[in-house]
């Protein structure tokens, strides 16, 4: 305990001298850069207002646009125009369409603030339709919109006077809904003068107001827009309308004299539209701000020296914490040095971890070494049938790097002739010269079309693969194939070749049949020199004779206990076809292999049955079986059902466990997924596993990694915290255990999609909403 009191003293004032050095320096840097900062205030105060000029004019630009094709878009609809050339639009079907156009109009002001309402005019029939309802002019001006300083003729004669293009009057007091606006009104015009129509968009002018508020026209100052021929269209503080003739027209910055006192003045001009945003302030306001300026910043340099101090002892506090993490799951053995971590923990931290990732790296090239090993007994396994499913096949695979590409496989024996049992050392040397020759030439011959496996002193396993439309197309390729690598081949060995070939299978799960019928047929064929190549499917089996080879009983048992019903359905069923519809097996000859199917299913057997009697019911089918009286076919059918019966039996009680412990696993999770440390090395050593069996359990049962399913559950945790307490984002990302505050944000940011300060602001808004 003093060690680690020690290392943590030590840690913590290595961590608060750099912040206290940052901190002095650079208030002294300040201090000495005030007298230079104090003339540069009032360029920046005017580089700061052109800013938020050029922000509202690109802000305004788009609402602009996006509301010009809005009304661009209105004025060219078909529903819009038909009814410019109408009279009399409420007879006859007029109501309905009427109804199908007010519909149709889309309710702009729900999604954008920034628009009041709109409305469509048309002259002839003295119709007003807006998206909620449809009145006439008259109707629309005394009940809806009403000008404080405008009559209605004179309202119509505003609407209808011109044809409009791209039209915006200045902003003016009205009364809508009953409630005082200031709006400015864009109009677009469409159809003829006769029997034109308006589009008019209100546009509210408190929002416009609003943006320029942003330039700070304070203490006599004033901000506007003006269109390109000088007309004004919003405002704030500007008294007078007619200073605008005094303004310089130019762009950028200007000094004038106005009222008395020298203003200065802040001009943009839009290229979208060509019009002008102007701010001008006092210059004795700028200056006022600059004195204030210079006066509190002696006052904030010498709190915020105080307050330094403080704060980089807490963050020396915080950074030290992640190191004594580390320095605490450091094996022990490398802790022997405790002057040095005392020294530079920093230094010692990184010579463990190199150390670590030195021994990973030696440990990697071991593991690499033994590939050619691993994929061996993983070949080996393939062709024996001792793996259950296509998952493990897979993961075995992808372990040992095996690669077997196409739909269609085949294996092939190749028999090195002229040597025999019992093997001198001359002869084993004279083989693995050939050997090495034949994967040479196979290599450079056929790539990773055709796998390589040692098998015996004199033999070597080809597996070959290949993509075709079924397995007749496959046999055909892959006889013109196995030709022509028994041609390549057969000058290497002065004693000769044979090559012996199973038949096609479309599983890699059943090569280990295409195997078997390749030994069938090395051991049990009449070689001669004219036929060197020979196919199981060409060979007459004798009809005294059952299929039931080794590798097929070994395969079965496995896949009985591992409960893995359809293989063990698809096998059994395999064997029945085999033996019934291919080779007509006498009566005897079916009863020696009812027989050996019995002794196959009490490998499968539980050593005693439920009553402590001994004998299963697995047990009891068996003897029923091996009744003389019994026909054959039914004992063969008591079998089969039985072992189905059995794998299923199996598959519960596998089901069972691996739900119990799916549970386990996830409610250790649940528990201690607070602690930083959790980890597989955590969840194996709880459930007495190793690592590699525990993620592939737990990615098999979930669905998902556990360093995803964690982070995840660490995720929702925190999102709930956010959302219902104020607690500080720090504390709730050390609660679901992560070791640092920068770690915790860029997991949520890379989850989430937003920080987590954002999303705590969204839900605190939603719950006020």
């Amino acid at each position: 305990m003093k060690s680690i009191s020690g290392e943590k003293a030590a840690l913590l004032v290595r961590f608060f001298i750099p912040y206290a050095v940052i901190l002095v320096g650079s208030l002294l840097v300040g201090w000495f850069a005030y007298g230079k900062t104090a003339g540069l205030i009032e360029s920046e105060t005017v580089r700061s207002t052109s800013a938020a000029l050029q922000q509202i004019q690109e802000a305004l630009d788009q609402r602009f646009a996006e509301i010009e094709n809005m009304a661009r878009q209105m004025s060219s609809e078909s529903k819009v125009l038909s009814f410019q050339f109408e009279k009399e639009p409420f007879v006859g079907t007029g109501p309905y369409r009427l109804w199908d156009l007010e519909k149709s109009l889309f309710n702009y002001k729900l999604f954008n603030h920034f628009i009041l309402d709109y409305y469509i005019a048309y002259r002839n029939s003295n119709m007003i339709v807006s998206p909620r309802k449809v009145y006439t002019a008259d109707q629309y001006y005394r009940l809806q919109l009403h000008y404080d300083d405008q009559s209605l003729s004179e309202w119509k004669q505003a609407l209808f006077g011109q044809y409009h293009y791209k039209t915006y009057a200045p902003g003016r007091s009205v009364v809508y809904e009953g409630k005082p606006y200031s709006v400015v009104s864009y109009m677009q015009s469409f159809g003829n003068k006769m029997s034109s129509g308006v589009v008019t968009v209100l546009i509210n002018n408190m929002q416009i107001q609003d943006m320029l508020r942003k330039v700070d026209p304070e203490q006599e100052g004033f901000a506007y827009i003006a269109d390109q021929n000088g007309n004004l269209i919003s405002s704030i503080g500007l008294k007078e309308p007619d200073i605008l003739k005094a303004l310089p027209k130019r762009g950028g910055y200007s000094h004038i004299q106005l009222g008395g006192q020298e203003m200065l003045v802040t001009q943009s001009t839009s290229k979208y539209n060509g019009w002008s945003y102007v701010s001008a302030q006092p210059k004795s306001v700028v200056l006022q701000k600059v004195n204030y300026i210079k006066q509190l910043t002696l006052t904030i340099f010498i709190t915020a020296l105080l307050l330094g101090f403080g704060i980089a002892g807490y963050f020396a506090y915080r950074s030290s914490r992640p190191f004594l993490k580390i320095l605490q799951l450091l094996p022990s053995s490398s802790r022997d040095a405790k002057h040095v971590v005392s020294r530079n923990a920093v230094d010692y931290i990184g010579h463990s971890v190199s150390e670590l990732i030195e021994s990973h790296d030696t440990l990697k090239e071991r593991l690499e070494e033994q590939i050619p090993m691993l994929r061996n007994v993983v070949v080996d396994r393939l062709l024996k049938g001792s793996f259950t499913s296509m998952q493990e096949i897979e993961a075995a695979m992808e372990h040992a790097q095996v690669q077997l590409r196409g739909s269609h496989h085949a294996v092939a024996l190749l028999h090195i002739r002229g040597y025999q049992e019992p093997f001198m050392e001359e002869m084993l040397m004279e083989l693995d010269i050939v050997k090495i020759n034949l994967r040479d030439r196979l290599q450079a011959l056929c790539g990773e079309e055709v796998l390589l496996h040692d098998f015996g002193e004199n033999q070597l396993v080809l597996i070959l693969s290949g993509t075709a439309v079924d397995n007749a197309d496959f046999m055909t390729q892959m006889r013109a194939n196995i030709r022509v690598i028994y041609e390549q081949l057969s000058g290497i060995s002065d004693t000769g070749l044979y090559m012996a070939v199973g038949e096609c299978q479309s599983s890699i799960a059943e090569l280990y049949r295409s195997y078997g019928e390749a030994r069938f047929v090395l051991h049990h064929a009449g070689w001669s020199e004219k036929a060197p190549i020979l196919y199981h499917a060409e060979m007459e089996t004798p009809a005294f004779s059952y299929y039931y080879p080794a590798d097929e009983e070994m395969r079965l048992i496995q896949l009985v206990k591992a409960g893995n019903v359809d293989e063990t359905q698809q096998l059994l069923l395999q064997i029945k076809e085999k033996n019934r519809s291919e080779r007509q097996l006498p009566m005897a000859v079916e009863k020696l292999l009812a027989q050996e199917l019995s002794g196959t299913l009490m490998k499968c057997c539980e050593p005693t049955g439920k009553d402590g009697s001994g004998r299963t019911e697995e047990m009891e089918a068996v003897i029923r079986a091996l009744n003389p009286v019994l026909p054959p076919a039914e004992a063969m059918n008591v079998l089969y059902s039985t072992f189905i019966r059995l794998c299923r039996k199996n598959e519960e009680r596998k089901k069972s466990h691996n739900d119990h412990l799916t549970s386990r696993l996830l409610t250790y999770i649940e528990r201690h997924y607070g602690e930083s440390d959790l980890s597989l090395t955590a969840l194996a050593r709880e459930t007495r596993t190793s690592e590699a069996y525990v993620s592939y359990f737990f990615k098999e049962q979930t669905g998902l990694n556990f360093s995803d399913y964690l982070e995840q559950l660490r995720m929702d945790e925190a999102k709930r915290e956010l959302a219902s307490s104020d607690r500080p984002v720090s504390d709730i990302a050390a609660s679901v255990g992560y070791l640092s505050l920068n770690t915790f944000s860029r997991a949520f940011k890379r989850v989430n999609g937003i920080s987590a300060t954002e999303y705590r602001r969204l839900q605190r808004a939603e719950e006020h909403a």
